[in-house]
């Protein structure tokens, strides 16, 4: 097995030390390597109530990106009530996440999962540094509270390096209790169901927003979208502008044209619905994943 150890970072390179364990003798190797790496990602956890989940999706990204860095947000809060067990749950996953995945220099922060003000602080604290040293950022919200993971999305609303993920369970039904019809499993859905509740905590988000504020911001946005399902329409992916002002329903392309659509077609990648990437010729532009399914939902509205 070859487990990396990254030594030094300067101007795209990292100095990486492998070390190779051999099963059948005692001996390690250990060799220096010298790689070009050009996106450096890091992953914050937030730990609550699984291991392996979390465990599981650090392995993953670590198989489809240079991971450079862990960061293990648990919660530290000292309480007497039922959130203590929460916090128990929080720190020992942690605890042994962090010896687990030794390798990637892990980050113990602590931090209040159901207060709203200290999450957006710890989780907005790592993804800025994160941002100003270049790095990309990957939040797994798998297993913490529902506000913690409310946070992380606005948080990630915010940065353009920040995207959340969460580990499924392979037994979705894991935590029922009996089977249905059985009375063990009327016993534990009555129980779940009829939990008291607190009063709702609404979950602040940046003023910013896809949707248009003004009549003019309207008219533009409806256009915006129609170019959305006209990509969907024709397979995800126009291979130039001329092509999209074909769809639009012009026979040519003039450079007026072209200058309008080109606008356009910025203000959606800036959006993040589309990408357009300069070719040996010219410039392909296709719809994101989440462009996909946006212009999906968009194309079974009656008004577009």
């Amino acid at each position: 097995m070859i487990v990396s150890k990254i030594l030094n970072y300067n101007n795209n390179i990292f100095i990486i030390w492998n070390v190779l364990y051999s099963p059948l003798r005692s001996n390690i190797i250990r060799i220096i390597s010298i790689v070009p790496v050009f996106a450096m990602t890091i992953i914050v956890c937030l730990v609550g109530t699984h291991f392996r989940r979390p465990f599981d999706g650090v392995r993953y990204w670590s198989k489809h990106h240079g991971i450079t860095k862990l960061y293990l947000l648990f919660s530290d809060v000292k309480a007497t009530d039922e959130t203590a067990v929460f916090s128990y749950m929080s720190q020992k996953n942690a605890k042994d996440l962090a010896n687990k995945l030794e390798i990637l220099d892990p980050e113990l922060i602590g931090y209040d999962p159901m207060d709203h003000r200290s999450a957006f602080k710890a989780i907005y604290g790592v993804v800025s540094k994160a941002r100003g040293a270049g790095e990309e950022v990957l939040i797994d919200i798998t297993s913490t509270t529902n506000i913690a993971q409310g946070v992380s999305l606005t948080v990630a609303l915010m940065f353009r390096n920040a995207r959340v993920y969460s580990v499924p369970s392979d037994k979705p039904a894991w935590y029922v209790s009996g089977s249905v019809g059985d009375p063990q499993f009327e016993k534990w859905f009555e129980n779940a169901r009829t939990q008291a509740s607190r009063e709702p905590m609404e979950i602040q988000l940046p003023g910013y927003r896809l949707e248009p504020n003004t009549k003019h911001e309207e008219k533009e946005w409806e256009r915006e979208k129609k170019l959305l399902v006209l990509l969907r329409e024709n397979g995800g992916e126009a291979e130039s502008i001329s092509d999209i002002i074909r769809w639009f329903g012009f026979k040519a392309a003039s450079s007026t044209l072209r200058n309008k659509f080109s606008r356009i077609v910025s203000k959606l990648e800036l959006k993040g619905l589309i990408d357009a990437e300069k070719g040996s010729k010219m410039k392909v532009i296709s719809l994101t994943p989440f462009g996909e399914i946006f212009a999906e939902a968009l194309a079974e509205q009656p008004s577009v």
